[in-house]
């Protein structure tokens, strides 16, 4: 019996099979969904590369809200419909979840070398866990403990969609800056991969550089080189608001059991993290919250397929 998982963002959708009773995963495929007018032709296309078509439950984590088994991709338009699904592959259950409900289950199947601690706190056991993580858009998600079952259960939110809160003059500036762009200033929209070249083309703007447009991509690899002062810059202040949202976060739900990042984006700009932006804005010494804060373990996720493997586990 076969299992087919996928983690599906707005840039990327991973595919991984397993074989019941198998650790080791049979096969995996991975594409950019712009190269896919619809779920459903991507799907067909993994058909027919894969040597196995028959599956006895399939999991597909979606970059969006969830109803009925059947959601919308906020960043990309694709439709992804269990019933549909079912009815046209050979699938006999499939699950939509939240891909951030996926990267929550996915946390509890990290090895250690998969995380990086920025600050170790007083983790508490059973206490609240966040998790949130920019790549494509921002995603959040919070995690409580079931007495009942023993076990966590993932609560996907959309607090990405929440208002900027800046912290400080130049972040007043560029919240006031994405207004102007785009009516309104959310979280994800200065914490994210958009996000991020939304600071640096706001810093290129507000100090007169007449820079080239840069992917976010770009922009990360050349302020980890140190290549470009406008895209240190630029990463610094993503690092900053990043530390500042997971502190919102780890307040509103008391995440005495820890904090984790996860994301495409943190992973790529490892040898920066440490550089003390981030996990200063998160614990914000001299805040009247300071002691608290302190007490959250703060983690960033280095495995990109933590989402993978949380749907492996609804499957």
């Amino acid at each position: 019996q076969a299992i087919l998982v996928a983690d599906i963002g707005g840039t990327n959708a991973r595919f991984s099979v397993w074989f019941v009773g198998q650790s080791r995963r049979a096969f995996t495929w991975s594409c950019e969904t712009s190269q896919y007018t619809s779920f459903d032709s991507c799907l067909e296309q993994l058909m027919a590369e894969m040597p196995v078509n028959t599956f006895a439950a399939a999991c597909f984590a979606v970059a969006g809200v969830v109803h009925n088994n059947k959601c919308s991709l906020t960043n990309l338009g694709w439709i992804v419909d269990a019933e549909a699904i079912q009815s046209r592959f050979d699938i006999r259950k499939v699950r939509v979840i939240n891909d951030f409900e996926a990267v929550g289950f996915g946390v509890f199947e990290l090895d250690r070398s998969d995380i990086l601690t920025l600050h170790a706190g007083e983790q508490e056991l059973s206490g609240t866990i966040a998790v949130l993580g920019p790549g494509t858009g921002l995603g959040e998600a919070i995690l409580t403990w079931d007495r009942m079952s023993g076990r966590y259960s993932v609560h996907p939110t959309e607090g990405s969609h929440a208002d900027f809160a800046a912290r400080g003059s130049l972040q007043h500036e560029l919240c006031t800056w994405v207004e102007e762009h785009l009516s309104e200033c959310e979280v994800e929209h200065v914490c994210s991969g958009p996000g991020l070249v939304r600071i640096y083309d706001f810093l290129c703007e507000r100090n007169n550089h007449v820079l080239p447009h840069l992917t976010p991509a770009e922009i990360s690899s050349k302020a980890c080189s140190g290549t470009c002062k406008v895209c240190s810059q630029a990463v610094d202040m993503f690092l900053e608001i990043l530390g500042a949202e997971a502190a919102n976060l780890s307040l509103k739900c008391l995440a005495t059991g820890g904090v984790y990042i996860a994301g495409g984006i943190p992973a790529k700009i490892k040898d920066i993290l440490t550089n003390g932006r981030l996990g200063n804005a998160f614990l914000r010494p001299g805040s009247k919250m300071h002691a608290l804060r302190n007490s959250f373990p703060l983690y960033v996720v280095l495995n990109p397929e933590v989402g993978v493997l949380g749907s492996k586990s609804v499957a």
